[in-house]
């Protein structure tokens, strides 16, 4: 081991090492060798963090979920009592969290794990449906129309069809909160 650097460091780097990786060679392309030379570790060090490849993807998934549930609880904390208003917040945090995360969304779309829906997220959404009366039909139309807004959004934003700028995400507002309406 390296000095300076501790086991649980290890498994941060390699996790953050793996991201990069799938970023660039794909799920099928992955290797844990190159994972190891990025992190200047042993091609046996991410065996002693993960049980498999399969496993170290799926940490790698439950990493980038663990960061968009940090920025969603904070989201959820600075506008608390307006439901519609956390909503419509979590949707434009969401897209900035992607398309500041190149790496993050190359990763979670490689895998197919490309979810939005945190637990706390969940229960705001089942919370709003029941507020509003809705059927799950209604709901899960809504649900659609708001998840489609968002990937496209990060997509046209991928592309440089839309500017990542204030103009744009008041766009995205307005719209979920006519969804939501």
């Amino acid at each position: 081991m390296k000095e300076g650097f501790t086991e649980g460091g290890l498994r941060d780097r390699l996790i953050i090492a793996g991201i990069e990786e799938i970023s660039v060679h794909g799920i099928k392309d992955f290797s844990l060798r190159r994972v190891a030379m990025r992190c200047d570790a042993s091609c046996a060090a991410p065996y002693r963090h993960f049980k498999n490849r399969e496993d170290f993807i799926r940490a790698i998934v439950a990493y980038i979920n663990r960061q968009w549930e940090l920025l969603c609880d904070s989201v959820i904390r600075l506008y608390a009592g307006d439901l519609p208003r956390q909503l419509t917040e979590l949707s434009v945090a969401y897209i900035r969290f992607l398309a500041a995360n190149a790496n993050y969304r190359a990763a979670l779309s490689a895998s197919g794990e490309m979810g939005f829906e945190t637990p706390a997220f969940a229960s705001l959404l089942a919370e709003y449906g029941k507020q509003r009366g809705l059927d799950e039909k209604e709901h899960a139309r809504r649900l659609y129309a708001v998840k489609a807004l968002i990937f496209g959004t990060v997509s046209l934003l991928g592309c440089g069809e839309l500017q990542n700028e204030d103009a744009t995400f008041e766009q995205v507002r307005a719209t979920v909160r006519a969804l939501l309406a």
